[in-house]
């Protein structure tokens, strides 16, 4: 599961004239794009822009998509958009009829290469403890590579199967199930992520977590669903 969403911007439309509408009688666009808006480079995502006019009615107009910076390249009618220069900025703008959008910006991210587990892959929980070491996992990418910080890593239980979250007996630091954080230099999260006992239930026998990652335009990153298994001994 990712928890990467779109937003949804509706744009007024600007010409060097005191033009308000096209011809087609476009007025606004209502553009989608990832949230948060990033790119990869060498990856593509795709744009959407649905023109509306004044009453906010779609019209069968053509949009196509200009970019106004190198550190970008987008296909002119499907709106397909790459990251060419890591660490930058790139901007677009759509266009209809002689009426263009407000530029949008994308941060160029440089690309992740492989999700690395580096804590062990089983822990103990001792009777008497409540929670397990450091569930950690660390994101390599780049050129040369190296470790990415400011990406977020998701980590999940998904063993045993809770079919309410309140009837959990465990938990992951910060409480529930699923939990997303950011990387930091070193290319993992902190604080680190571990799993607790909750109070006042008997833990199970085990439990298992993953830690996943995806791109931007949400592909998962190789390496995503690696496991962890914590075992627990009940007083």
């Amino acid at each position: 599961m990712s928890l990467r969403s779109k937003t949804l911007i509706l744009l007024g439309l600007a010409a060097c004239s005191d033009i308000t509408a096209t011809s087609d009688g476009v007025a606004t666009l209502l553009i989608e794009i990832p949230s948060p808006a990033q790119v990869e480079v060498g990856e593509t995502i795709g744009l959407v822009a649905t023109p509306l006019d004044a009453n906010g009615e779609v019209v069968a107009a053509p949009v196509y998509w200009i970019a106004l910076d190198s550190t970008v390249a987008v296909d002119s009618a499907a709106g397909l958009l790459t990251g060419l220069i890591p660490k930058s900025t790139g901007r677009v703008v759509a266009r209809t009829g002689d009426l263009y959008s407000s530029p949008l910006s994308f941060s160029v991210l440089e690309r992740a290469d492989t999700l690395i587990r580096i804590a062990p892959s089983q822990d103990t929980v001792e009777a008497g403890e409540s929670e397990s070491g450091v569930l950690e996992v660390r994101l390599d990418g780049g050129e040369p590579p190296a470790p990415l910080s400011g990406r977020v890593i998701v980590y999940q239980v998904v063993d045993p199967v809770f079919g309410v979250a309140e009837s959990r007996t465990v938990e992951l630091t910060g409480g529930g199930l699923v939990q997303g954080t950011k990387t930091t230099a070193s290319g993992s999260t902190s604080p680190g992520i571990r799993l607790h006992r909750r109070s006042g239930y008997q833990a199970p026998d085990s439990a298992v977590v993953t830690a996943s990652a995806w791109r931007p335009g949400g592909e998962s990153i190789p390496g995503s669903g690696v496991r962890f298994t914590v075992r627990f001994v009940n007083p």
